[in-house]
């Protein structure tokens, strides 16, 4: 077993891995005739509309597979936020490129 006062540092050092991993598989928004910053503030404007729309909360409410119902709504609602993101920048002229 790992000793608590372990724990707490090698839970951010995870969480810190983790979250590097998901920002390397974002895509790079590109339009022709836009800076990365005009493209950046689409971005922010995709996320905030995402976020602020009351469906991005529904989700599953029984568990699939084995797993909580909790992280399965989490799961369902970062992916319906995703696309909604990309439909939105798609709509605004974007298109996702690679890094």
């Amino acid at each position: 077993m790992i000793p608590l006062t372990l724990m707490k540092p090698l839970l951010v050092v995870l969480f810190a891995a983790a979250l590097a991993a998901c920002a390397s598989d974002a895509p790079r928004w590109q339009k022709a005739g836009a800076s990365q910053t005009a493209a950046d503030e689409a971005l922010q404007d995709c996320r905030v509309k995402a976020r602020l729309n009351p469906q991005m909360n529904q989700g599953a409410l029984e568990p699939r597979g084995g797993g909580t119902p909790g992280l399965d709504r989490i799961e369902d609602r970062d992916r319906a936020e995703l696309g909604a993101i990309d439909r939105c920048m798609r709509e605004k002229g974007y298109a996702a490129g690679t890094r």
